[in-house]
């Protein structure tokens, strides 16, 4: 194993960088993510490394903008609330959260769900259609 103890941010920076590698060219067959916190969120990180990877596929896979001058909404807050209403949904599923309708359609059409940002309302895409439009605030 891989371990590289760090606070939660940083030690999961580190373990990815080493799992992330030997993952990706199918070394390994058991992980544990070591990290100077809560040990819920070395389990969870982990699920992250193996869903970022697409080896194994269980929960939310948010997909979010950085944000720019373009966004309609609170992109970060959204993103924030959604991960921690939705943590104990198990089934694979992509969400993006995009906060203009630039970048925001292209991405709504590979996802489950997703929120592309407009003026004063937002589209609600279901897999990749868009169905309805939301009050932004």
């Amino acid at each position: 194993g891989i371990t590289e103890a760090g606070g939660a941010r940083s030690g999961a920076v580190k373990s990815a960088i080493g799992f992330g590698l030997l993952l990706s060219e199918g070394i390994g067959d058991t992980l544990r993510v070591s990290l100077a916190a809560d040990p819920v969120e070395e389990i969870k990180v982990g699920f992250d490394f193996l869903k970022s990877l697409r080896i194994r596929s269980r929960g939310i896979n948010f997909v979010a903008c950085p944000t720019c001058s373009r966004q309609e909404f609170d992109v970060i807050g959204t993103v924030n609330a959604l991960e921690q209403r939705l943590e104990d949904i198990i089934t694979p599923m992509d969400v993006s959260i995009i906060g203009c309708v630039v970048n925001g359609p292209g991405e709504a059409l590979v996802s489950t769900l997703g929120v592309t940002g407009g003026n004063k309302k937002s589209g609600l895409y279901e897999d990749g259609v868009r169905k309805d439009r939301l009050d932004n605030n």
